[in-house]
């Protein structure tokens, strides 16, 4: 056997340690930015994802729509943005940092008012929200929370915008609507209708005429400046398999038609 001198040893030991480590897979990590609505159902796709794309590493980014908007506007890493409404994709389209073909609709939901559980007040309606019993209503807030825009859009379709107005309590997110109700902090509050199922401490007692609204659709695309454009279409294309799509419906969530 021929005996390598000790510095050439350990050169060949070296070599043979960077040729394994180029034979192993590289993870890659995807950065989605998505609507606080969705936290639970794409936490659970989560593993299914990665179980098909084992060397793709999902990293999620959840708040409100329009936060998220003014993420990326401001140079935030992101590769793919899941938006409760049209609206933050359709702006970041205009400035052109979101690619247009990826652009596509997933998913629909229903704007739902919720009360806590132990709640007394008979409210069976919108309109009852103008009851004296009712003190506190919290909603998003306007400027970033699609579900806060859509609350406000119903409010003008029932003509109760001027009634409201002293009654309102604003959150940065439909989770903390979600929370301030259940947590009994407020009398009633407008969330999506996926939210509901997320806390056994709050009732639905109405849904929002569907005709009062915008409807809601959550868009998805690809960012701009992803380095990944591809790896970001695999997910994106994920959510349109059959698996992703039962996982949605199971969580409440409305099927947007491909026809």
């Amino acid at each position: 056997m021929v005996k390598l001198p000790a510095p050439q040893l350990i050169i060949s030991l070296g070599a043979l340690i960077l040729g394994g480590c180029q034979l192993l897979p590289q993870t890659r990590q995807l950065r989605i930015s998505a609507a606080s609505s969705l936290r639970t159902v794409l936490q659970t796709l989560e593993p299914e994802f990665e179980k098909a794309y084992p060397q793709v590493d999902l990293t999620f980014n959840f708040a409100a729509s329009g936060v998220l908007q003014r993420q990326i506007e401001q140079g935030a890493p992101v590769d793919v943005f899941f938006s409760a409404a049209p609206q933050p994709i359709n702006r970041l389209l205009e400035q052109q940092l979101i690619t247009q073909d990826s652009h596509r609709s997933v998913v629909t939901n229903q704007l739902a008012l919720i009360v806590p559980e132990q709640s007394q007040m008979s409210l069976t309606g919108f309109q009852q929200l103008t009851s004296p019993q009712v003190k506190k209503i919290m909603v998003g807030e306007r400027a970033s929370v699609p579900a806060g825009q859509y609350a406000q859009e119903v409010f003008a379709k029932l003509d109760l915008s001027q009634q409201l107005q002293a009654k309102l309590i604003f959150a940065n997110n439909v989770r903390g609507v979600l929370a301030a109700v259940a947590s009994a902090n407020v009398d009633a509050g407008i969330v999506y209708a996926t939210d509901v199922r997320q806390s056994d401490r709050v009732k639905q007692v109405a849904l929002a005429p569907a005709q009062s609204h915008s409807p809601i659709v959550y868009p998805i695309a690809i960012v701009a400046a992803s380095s990944q454009p591809q790896t970001a279409q695999s997910f994106i294309d994920f959510l349109s398999t059959p698996e992703a799509q039962d996982r949605f419906t199971q969580a409440g969530f409305g099927l947007v038609s491909k026809d």
